[in-house]
């Protein structure tokens, strides 16, 4: 516990000077091993996980030994026989609720909306030619996809950035990935009367903006399902890479090197944003080392070669921008910012109760220390700070600012900051468990060709392998994960989402500022507010999302 100050008011100036230049020697930027990318080079010592940290840690995934133990494998790499085989991969861990949906049109949709990736669904003005002309008539007047789009009704899920992906190998031949173009419309009559996302065709291949090779629910119900399973392939792909290590984890890491170097120990943003940072670097460091690392579960599981995932994070990067993924202006650039043309979706609905709390939070904290636009603009460690973030030798930040002028300005940075790395990045990693740990809903990767696997019998009626002609049935599981991917993705998902360290807005060492420990308490009962809200809406929702409970967020990336 330490007295907050700014440091042109602080009387022991050389003190602040003497900690930071201690810092600057400890955080160096690598910014060589993930270009374009700023990382840490070496890990300090005080930023290893704490005692505390590690049991609770082991604890919480101690099932998974047991678990593993009780899998019974015929075979470690030939394809399982039937879709319910992967079911017995849970023989002590819980099973997830998905098991008894993932088939049904309704799961493929809700998880577009409050699913593990619900960040990739986005209104669209145009389709692509002939694509109405195709379509229509396979419809017929259930559904009039010209008068849909002129509404606004429809939506796409966009994988095709993903088609420099070539697939990866692994010990038995080749995996795949999969990058179609998902349709959907929003049906404003559905469940409880609120309306239902709808699915309207899957696309491969698509060139020079025509339609070409499309999948819809009334092709026969195996090319249908197959249809989905790229889908879910190629989402689950994206959100590894894109939506959650890098646009939680890796951009939030300058953050966490910068307020080490630039804001003393004592000053307020640094005493705000440490706990919101807290134990992230260290579970980078160990991403660098098992996650992304040659051998590792990217390399081991992804549909693409170690080189080409990590082509997609850099992607990734390149279009991610701070101001561009404040939550309501992420929201807004993908057009699903409409309550009244899209008034289910979970994800923005409780993000927003989270982001509108927590920049109140922020508001009022800000403000005790900044009470003028000259406290603002002569604090040199925080301006020192934002030049540093956006320095090209530095944190290579984008869309953050050089110069913080106002308060204003530095309560949107800092919103941001925090949201990311407490709520979305609990957005994006605790449902893993649910919707990738049971293979068949969200492989990671394809282990036959696409385009053979599309070719099926039109006479082909039912999803399940054990009902279909054994020629059918070795084609679809010979698709999905052999045992060992399997066992393998369901260990890495549980790793990464059994554990939950704290609570946001509940911190290990309260601030001494009355002032500040006030604002605190105030934000508690704000999120207790939120989470009475969240629990009324999900008793109006066909799948409750609980991702967004402010009970269930941690501070920070912490896992």
């Amino acid at each position: 516990m330490m007295t907050p100050y700014l440091p042109q008011n602080d009387a022991e100036p050389q003190k602040r000077l003497d900690w930071l230049q201690r810092n600057r020697q400890d955080y160096q930027f690598d910014l060589d091993y993930l270009p374009p990318l700023s990382q840490l080079e070496n890990l300090p010592l005080v930023e290893s996980f704490s005692g505390k940290y590690i049991s609770e840690r082991l604890l919480a995934t101690s099932e998974l030994p047991a678990n593993s133990l009780a899998v019974n494998f015929r075979s470690l790499w030939d394809p399982l026989d039937e879709l319910q085989d992967y079911e017995d991969f849970f023989p002590v861990l819980p099973k997830p609720k998905t098991i008894k949906t993932y088939q049904t049109d309704d799961s493929f949709c809700e998880q577009r909306l409050c699913g593990v990736n619900p960040m990739v669904l986005t209104n669209i003005k145009q389709l692509p030619l002939n694509f109405v002309e195709k379509l229509q008539p396979k419809f017929g007047p259930s559904l009039n996809l010209q008068q849909e789009l002129n509404n606004g009704n429809l939506y796409i899920a966009d994988y095709s950035r993903l088609s420099f992906v070539q697939g990866g190998t692994y010990e038995r031949g080749k995996s795949y990935l999969p990058k179609p173009v998902a349709f959907f419309c929003w049906r404003s009559s559905g469940y409880s009367d609120r309306g239902q996302l709808v699915p309207v065709a899957i696309q491969f291949n698509q060139e020079n903006g025509e339609t070409s090779n499309i999948i819809t629910p009334f092709d026969n119900a195996l090319t249908w399902f197959k249809a989905k399973i790229c889908v879910q392939i190629a989402d689950g792909n994206h959100h590894e890479m894109s939506s959650h290590l890098c646009r939680t984890h890796l951009v939030m890491e300058p953050f966490a090197i910068v307020t080490a170097r630039q804001l003393a120990q004592n000053h307020p943003l640094g005493l705000l944003l440490r706990p919101h940072l807290q134990f992230m670097l260290a579970n980078n460091d160990l991403a660098r080392k098992r996650l992304i690392n040659r051998g590792g579960y990217v390399d081991e599981l992804l549909g693409g070669t170690l080189q080409e995932s990590l082509q997609i994070l850099k992607n990734a990067y390149e279009t991610w921008s701070l101001d561009g993924f404040a939550l309501p202006t992420e929201i807004k650039n993908r057009g699903m910012d409409d309550v009244k043309r899209l008034p289910h979706y979970p994800y923005r609905d409780d993000g927003m109760l989270v982001w509108n709390a927590l920049k109140k939070f922020v508001t009022n904290y800000l403000k005790i220390y900044y009470q003028t636009p000259q406290d603002v603009s002569q604090d040199f460690e925080l301006q020192a700070w934002a030049q540093e973030l956006v320095s090209p030798e530095g944190g290579r930040v984008k869309g953050m600012r050089d110069r913080i002028e106002t308060v204003e300005q530095l309560v949107d940075i800092v919103t941001t900051i925090i949201f990311t790395c407490g709520p979305q990045h609990a957005a994006v990693n605790y449902p893993q468990y649910e919707y990738m740990a049971f293979v068949p809903n969200m492989p990671l990767a394809a282990y036959q060709p696409i385009t053979e696997e599309l070719s099926t019998p039109k006479e082909s009626k039912s999803l399940m392998p054990f009902l279909l002609p054994p020629k059918e049935s070795k084609s679809l599981m010979s698709f999905l994960p052999p045992p060992k991917q399997a066992a393998e993705q369901l260990a890495i998902v549980h790793i990464l989402s059994a554990y939950r360290y704290d609570r946001l807005g509940y911190y290990d060492n309260e601030f001494q500022d009355p002032q500040a420990q006030a604002a605190v308490e105030r934000f508690k009962q704000d999120l207790n507010i939120v989470e009475r809200e969240i629990d009324l809406n999900n008793k109006k929702r066909l799948v409750p999302y609980i991702y967004l409970k402010p009970s269930l967020i941690p501070n920070s990336i912490s896992i």
